[in-house]
């Protein structure tokens, strides 16, 4: 547990996982400060969500996600995705929030659907490797969601893993990994999903799945049919 008692981590642990209900009661009275700061100074942080653990910076810092790139031992030519709070801070993001990003967000977010929109042209090249798009999701998670709220701003929602490796649950593995090179690590305990998030493009007019994860296929376009709006290229 080198983690717990030599690093300027933040350590938060709930040892009375006995129950959803206390879990939730109990996070209510975590501070987050220390995570927070770190995140606003340009730090990079893990924490939990409802997948995996996230290797989390501002996602409008291009040092910070240069940072978490080198963390990873990954080169800056993969897209991060964008974790969000509340739907509004979408607009951060991308002015092409439409009606089909809209009802998909309504319907699966909180949860594992990552949405890829147009990026707003003041987004770091990083943070999109120039492909003019960024996904944004709204992790059902408690925990990540306050840290969000409480930084005030979008953070990276990539996997704390080096590249290679299999994402984690586990807040020991991810210790073992990388945890010497974080500002911050909030311990918590993940969510249920075992699977990465689906990810849809809602790019030009057009529907397209890129990743099918939990959510299916045939939930996106049952959703889109509900608002006339037609699913695929």
């Amino acid at each position: 547990m080198r983690g717990c008692v030599k690093t300027r981590y933040t350590i938060l642990i709930d040892a009375d996982f006995e129950s959803r209900k206390r879990v939730l009661r109990h996070l209510a009275q975590i501070d987050l400060s220390e995570a927070v700061n770190a995140v606003k100074s340009g730090g990079v942080i893990a924490f939990p969500t409802d997948t995996f653990y996230a290797l989390g910076v501002d996602a409008m810092n291009e040092l910070a996600i240069r940072k978490a790139f080198e963390i990873k031992r990954r080169s800056a030519t993969t897209p991060m995705p964008v974790l969000i709070s509340e739907i509004s801070q979408a607009e951060t993001f991308t002015s092409s929030f439409n009606a089909a990003s809209h009802a998909l967000a309504e319907r699966f977010w909180p949860g594992a659907l990552t949405i890829v929109v147009e990026a707003n042209d003041d987004l770091p090249d990083v943070l999109t490797d120039g492909l003019g798009t960024v996904g944004l999701r709204m992790p059902n998670h408690d925990l990540a969601r306050r840290l969000m709220t409480e930084a005030g701003c979008g953070i990276t929602g990539t996997s704390a893993n080096v590249s290679g490796e299999p994402p984690s649950k586990d807040w020991r593995v991810v210790d073992e990994s990388i945890g010497i090179e974080l500002d911050a690590f909030v311990i918590g305990e993940c969510g249920d999903e075992l699977a990465a998030s689906t990810v849809v493009q809602v790019v030009d007019g057009s529907v397209q799945i890129l990743r099918e994860g939990p959510i299916s296929a045939d939930e996106i376009e049952a959703t889109l049919a509900e608002i006339g709006y037609e699913f695929g290229p």
